[in-house]
């Protein structure tokens, strides 16, 4: 599905998202019930997901993958070619580079037009720019809609690794911790994924940012603030 299509359908996207989240839910003989206690979202919730009828914030996904032991970009719906049919099994990158093959058949190539996309719950859309899902990392094209006069998001996110971004166009809201900034095209930044972190677009026109998250928990140890203090001192709990 075309992450750049603005009618994209996020119905089908969540369809198949929900179905593997059942499928790595039951694998480890946990229950909805279960699931939903850790994650700290209604069963009733979890379930529609499931069934491709609800989708997720960003914090909540981030916290299921966790908790599945799941990769995230292995969520997203299968890339498409431009003539809307599915990719078939690509050979090695090896094995078409060394005969002179396509570069995307190798999948070292992904095409504008067949980029796996997702739109979170009241948040940005997620265009993966990897034809495979990347073990150990998302490399990622966000997109935030205009949104004049916005309030930063009610939730925070933490997670384990470190992450990069770039602006290519728009302002972007950051808070990481206690600090803020707003970032403009070319304006870019790196930090360790566990600080608890939110952006957010507040402007009349739309933000586009190349993300990438890696999920080894690099990070130095003893220089994450305590989660609980910001929470605290913004209302929220972690």
């Amino acid at each position: 599905m075309a992450g750049t299509d603005a009618t994209t359908d996020t119905t089908q996207e969540w369809a198949v998202v929900g179905d593997r989240i059942r499928s790595a839910r039951e694998s480890m003989g946990m229950s909805v019930r279960e699931l939903a206690r850790r994650v700290d979202v209604s069963a009733s919730h979890v379930s529609q997901v499931e069934r491709g009828l609800a989708s997720f914030s960003v914090r909540s996904l981030y916290n299921v993958v966790s908790v599945l032991g799941v990769s995230m970009d292995s969520l997203f719906e299968e890339a498409i070619t431009p003539e809307g049919g599915p990719l078939i099994d690509t050979p090695s990158e090896a094995d078409v580079t060394a005969e002179g093959g396509p570069l995307d058949e190798s999948g070292i190539v992904l095409r504008r037009a067949s980029r796996p996309s997702l739109k979170l719950q009241s948040g940005p859309r997620w265009e993966r720019l990897t034809a495979k899902p990347e073990e150990g990392s998302e490399f990622l094209e966000v997109v935030y809609a205009p949104n004049p006069g916005a309030e930063p998001p009610e939730d925070y996110i933490r997670h384990s690794g470190r992450e990069y971004g770039v602006i290519l166009s728009g302002l972007l809201n950051v808070q990481i911790g206690f600090s803020e900034a707003q970032l403009g095209p070319g304006d870019s930044l790196a930090f360790d994924s566990r600080i608890p972190h939110r952006f957010w677009n507040s402007g009349p026109d739309e933000v586009r940012a190349i993300w990438f998250v890696s999920d080894h928990d690099d990070a130095l140890e003893g220089d994450t603030p305590n989660a609980a203090a910001v929470g605290h001192r913004n209302g929220h709990d972690f």
